[in-house]
C-alpha cells in the first residue's frame, strides 16, 4: 500500500485534476482530453526516470513511451504534440547547469502548445495558460529553493539568493489556477469546491 501511495504521489494528482479543469474550459473532446492526460503522465514518467530522486520510487526508463504514443494518437494535433514532447525533454534538463532558469517558461510553453493545438492561438486561454503556468512553476521553485540549492540546481530563486522557501505558497497557486480555468466553464460551484478538496488532500502525497 505504501508503494502504491508513493506512485500516486508521483502522478501529482493535484496538478492533473487542475489540467483536467483547463481541458474542460477549452471544451476539449473526450479523445483530446484523454490524449493530453496520457501525454502529461508520460512527461511525468520521463521526468521521474531521468531525475531519479532518492526520496521517490524509481520509474522504468522507457515507461513514458507507453503513455506518449497513445497520447499523441488521441490528442490528434501532431505538430503541437511534438512541441510538447520537446518542451518535456528540455524541462528534464533542469538539473544541468543553468537550464533551471528557463524551466518556468518551458512548463508554460508545454501548456501553451497543448491548449493552442486544440483551440488555436487567437483566443485568450493559450496565452493565459502560458503566463499562469510559468508563474506557478516559478512559485514551485520558490517552495523548493532550499532543496534545489542543496542539489546545486540553478533555479531563479537560487540564483537571486532566496534563503527561505514558502511551503504552502505553491498549493495556493494550484488552487488559483484551477479557479481561473473554472471561470471559463459553466460548471457549478460545488464542482470547483470538490476539485479543491481533491487537490488539497492529494498535495502531500508527493514526496519532496
Amino acid at each position: 500500500m505504501k508503494i502504491l501511495v508513493s506512485y500516486l504521489g508521483q502522478l501529482r494528482i493535484y496538478s492533473l485534476i487542475d489540467l483536467i479543469m483547463l481541458l474542460v474550459a477549452i471544451k476539449a473532446t473526450p479523445f483530446e482530453l484523454i490524449g493530453v492526460i496520457l501525454l502529461h503522465v508520460g512527461f511525468l514518467a520521463y521526468l521521474e526516470s531521468q531525475h531519479s530522486h532518492s526520496y521517490r520510487k524509481s520509474v522504468p526508463k522507457y515507461l513514458w513511451i507507453t503513455f506518449v504514443i497513445p497520447g499523441m494518437f488521441l490528442y490528434g494535433h501532431f505538430i503541437f504534440g511534438i512541441l510538447f514532447i520537446v518542451c518535456s525533454f528540455l524541462y528534464t534538463l533542469k538539473n544541468r547547469n543553468y537550464f533551471a532558469i528557463f524551466s518556468p517558461l518551458i512548463r508554460g510553453l508545454q501548456y501553451f502548445f497543448l491548449v493552442g493545438g486544440i483551440v488555436g492561438f487567437q483566443g485568450q486561454l493559450p496565452w493565459i495558460a502560458l503566463v499562469v503556468i510559468c508563474a506557478r512553476n516559478l512559485i514551485g521553485d520558490i517552495r523548493d529553493v532550499i532543496k534545489d540549492k542543496e542539489e546545486n540546481m540553478k533555479t531563479i530563486p537560487v540564483v537571486i539568493g532566496f534563503k527561505k522557501g514558502f511551503k504552502y505558497l505553491y498549493p495556493v497557486a494550484v488552487l488559483a489556477t484551477t479557479l481561473i480555468w473554472w471561470n471559463f466553464t459553466a460548471l457549478p460551484l460545488w464542482i470547483l469546491l470538490s476539485v479543491f478538496v481533491v487537490e488539497v488532500s492529494t498535495y502531500n502525497l508527493t514526496s519532496r
